[in-house]
């Protein structure tokens, strides 16, 4: 044993004695193996239906989970369309999320989740990433209805982005939405693949923003106006989150106060420029100078004489 575990003597003989005993393992592992083989075999019939049923439900999981992260990367990147188009817009900007639509076959409205308790007002332009959605037309407490661009009472100020031509768009009546361009003179500069932007007029929309592209151009030499369709640059139909602007209104001028600091009316005295007032420092605020008042006197009593005098002379 000695030699074998200093100079290794003896693995040529374990070697082979191993070899020669294989067979006897195998025999003897026979009974294992086939108790394995008949489990697999004769399983029942129920353990299968649970088991398929248990790997649907983890399958329809997965699914769902692999749902839920693709719309959350979808909305993540409708969020950064949406912030990086709010970087263009003067003023606040208030995002706000589509929750209904008007079933009124006659309009397009939609219902958003900001009202009056959020600071909405009607008027409020709506906007999505791509373009000009609508405004604000009905602000209740904690909703507001918002009219699309494409209803036909609707109408929108906008110019061409190439040369800055001005026209109404007004939404196309149908089933198909759309814009049509009123009142464009025939021989407006307006092309197919032109580009509408808001033109700021009524201070309602933010200035230059994406409305619509010309989609058809019709000159008819018998009509005095242009028949011109074009397709908004929202998606009106697809979009969920929107930007809520508040309109931009003129400044009203400062009117003059009426009263002084303790509220008594001023004397009118101090308001008119003339008698009494610094111009005639010799003139009293209550009475006009006796110099003034004979002088005014004498002008009139010539100027009555003169007209008698030229009444006799005409009989």
């Amino acid at each position: 044993m000695f030699a074998d575990r200093q100079f290794d003597y003896m693995d040529r003989v374990r070697f082979t004695v191993a070899y020669l005993t294989t067979p006897v393992y195998w025999v003897a592992d026979i009974p294992a193996r086939t108790s394995s083989w008949m489990d697999d075999v004769f399983v029942s019939h129920r353990d299968l239906i649970e088991e398929n049923a248990e790997l649907r439900q983890q399958l329809l999981f997965a699914q769902r989970e692999l749902q839920l992260l693709a719309g959350l990367a979808s909305e993540n990147n409708r969020l950064r369309e949406l912030q990086a188009a709010a970087q263009g817009i003067q003023g606040e900007v208030e995002t706000a999320e589509i929750i209904n639509v008007s079933n009124d076959p006659g309009s397009r409205r939609v219902l958003i989740n900001k009202g009056v308790h959020d600071g909405v007002r009607e008027g409020y332009a709506v906007l999505d990433a791509h373009g000009l959605m609508g405004q604000v037309v009905e602000a209740l407490p904690f909703t507001s209805w918002v009219m699309l661009i494409t209803d036909s009472r609707h109408g929108t100020p906008v110019q061409v982005n190439r040369n800055g031509e001005r026209a109404i768009a007004r939404g196309q009546r149908g089933q198909v939405p759309g814009l049509v361009l009123e009142f464009v003179p025939d021989t407006a500069d307006i092309q197919i693949g032109d580009l509408l932007v808001s033109s700021g007029l009524g201070q309602r929309f933010p200035k230059d923003y994406p409305v619509a592209e010309v989609t058809d151009v019709v000159h008819d030499p018998g009509q005095a106006f242009a028949i011109i369709s074009a397709r908004p640059m929202a998606q009106l139909d697809r979009t969920r989150l929107v930007m809520l602007v508040e309109p931009e209104l003129p400044e009203t001028p400062e009117r003059l106060p009426d009263t002084q600091s303790d509220g008594e009316p001023q004397p009118v005295e101090e308001v008119s420029a003339g008698i009494g007032s610094e111009e005639n420092p010799a003139v009293s605020d209550n009475e006009a100078s006796p110099d003034v008042v004979e002088a005014t006197a004498g002008e009139a009593s010539d100027t009555a004489v003169e007209t008698v005098n030229d009444a006799a002379g005409e009989q």
